[in-house]
């Protein structure tokens, strides 16, 4: 079989052996078999220890080679020294690819580096391919399968995200669930040994579940094959490169034994291959939600309505500074505007529709304003300001997110307030409308939008 079809296997298989699965509640094994049962998984699973017959109710088997069915993917939770030989057996077994949980590789040097070497061999003898070692393992919520050690499973949605580091993506996935955001893909990659960042991405551009592919960085390892892989994607990537520092590089040699290189270099690259690149988790996800959920923005122009003078003007500012513009409306659109502003309010762009505007004012004003041909996006503010319910602008937006959704414009929402206000926007998340707790976050989605439309229209 070629690599394409092990790894289509590997994040899709119809069976599954767990390598150092324990009937103890503390080891790795245990929580690995355990989240692969509770997951859902539909296909068959085979725990293999040698010191245990049976275990959650299933065989327990000496060697994967006692197992007579075909196995596709093999979870190896077992201590680094005994890893090579497992992997081994798992290659001569047929198996198309492996998830290596267990650390004590590369990135701890020495004998560690020794043992990593030793499986890059087994991957030339054999041709089964790695994940890690040193990851998480792999979590897919859109077909009911976690192959982790780690309790959590992610929403389904259209976001893959990929990471070399386990913890953090871990921090990640529960931090997308808080904020409803769906995940297609979870790929706890470590210490990269074999399977790459560019095959990572050349599998989940033929994902029909991803729109968007997220991704933390440490190290590239072969930079060709990751831009060959990037150039051949349809889908926006967007992508935190940590270890832009020299404190940060050291951290990352010593975390999965990656060697960052210019931080100078990765920025102009991605620049070039147009990558979104994000500094933090939040901005990662402040992006991808964007690419996901709205169409690219085709061109500069924003119109902005708010029931709040001050969130306007800091809102104005923050696409400035982005290299957006805020849109000069029409007259026509300024007719319209007066027949429902009240009238201490003026007619322009930003639109302040004043602190006590109800659903019919927000709602009536954001649309003139989308439908105006100078505004090529939007941003609807909600600032709590103790007159208005906010649960009307919930209302509001929803209602004009449905009834435009194919207007080829993005609309974004800008919601700012305390607890009353999260838990309100809740409805306009599981609607799956951005909505972003500042104006600069706000700002710097929108902007991605508009680089998005640079790159598909390049």
């Amino acid at each position: 079989m070629d690599d394409r079809e092990r790894l289509e296997r590997m994040f899709s298989p119809g069976s599954i052996a767990v390598i150092g699965a324990s009937r103890e509640p503390v080891k790795i094994g245990h929580a690995t078999l355990l989240n692969v049962l509770v997951s859902g998984y539909p296909g068959k699973v085979y725990p293999v220890n040698p010191k245990a017959k049976e275990i959650m109710g299933l065989k327990c088997y000496p060697s994967i080679l006692d197992i007579s069915e075909e196995i596709d993917l093999a979870v190896i939770a077992i201590p680094a020294r005994f890893v090579p030989d497992a992997v081994r057996e798992s290659a001569k077994k047929g198996v198309a690819g492996v998830i290596i949980i267990s650390a004590g590789f590369g990135e701890i040097g020495g004998e560690g580096k020794v043992l990593e070497d030793e499986l890059k061999d087994i991957v030339k003898e054999t041709g089964i391919r790695i994940i890690g070692p040193n990851t998480m393992g792999y979590k897919n919520p859109v077909d009911d399968l976690d192959a982790s050690f780690v309790f959590g499973m992610p929403d389904p949605g259209h976001i893959a995200l990929a990471s070399q580091s386990g913890a953090l993506c871990i921090g990640m996935i529960h931090h997308a669930n808080r904020e409803r955001i769906g995940l297609s893909k979870v790929i706890s990659v470590g210490n990269k040994i074999d399977v790459s960042d560019a095959e990572i991405i050349e599998y989940l551009s033929k994902d029909p579940h991803t729109r968007v592919i997220a991704m933390y960085i440490e190290g590239i390892k072969d930079g060709k094959k990751f831009i060959e892989a990037v150039r051949r994607c349809d889908k926006p990537i967007v992508a935190i490169k940590s270890g832009r520092t020299r404190a940060g590089a050291a951290a990352a040699a010593t975390h999965t034994g990656s060697l960052s290189g210019s931080d100078r270099i990765y920025d102009s690259v991605f620049r070039q291959l147009r990558i979104h690149r994000a500094r933090d988790t939040p901005e990662l996800f402040d992006f991808a939600t964007a690419l996901s959920r709205q169409p690219p923005l085709k061109g500069k122009r924003i119109g902005i309505v708010t029931n709040g003078g001050g969130a306007g003007i800091l809102l104005s500012d923050a696409l400035e500074m982005e290299g957006l513009e805020v849109a000069e409306i029409t007259e026509k659109t300024k007719e319209r505007l007066r027949e429902v502003l009240p009238p201490i309010s003026t007619p322009r762009n930003p639109v302040d529709v004043i602190g006590d505007a109800g659903f019919y004012l927000y709602e009536s004003a954001s649309r003139i304003l989308l439908e105006d041909g100078n505004v090529e996006g939007l941003i609807v503010v909600c600032v709590h300001a103790g007159y208005a319910r906010p649960k009307e602008y919930v209302g509001a937006l929803k209602k004009l997110v449905r009834e435009h959704k194919n207007c080829g414009k993005p609309i974004l929402g800008c919601w700012i307030g305390g607890e009353e206000m999260e838990s309100v926007i809740v409805d306009l998340k599981e609607e799956k409308i951005p909505i972003y707790p500042s104006t600069t976050r706000a700002a710097k989605a929108m902007a991605v939008l508009g680089k998005e439309w640079e790159r598909v229209s390049a």
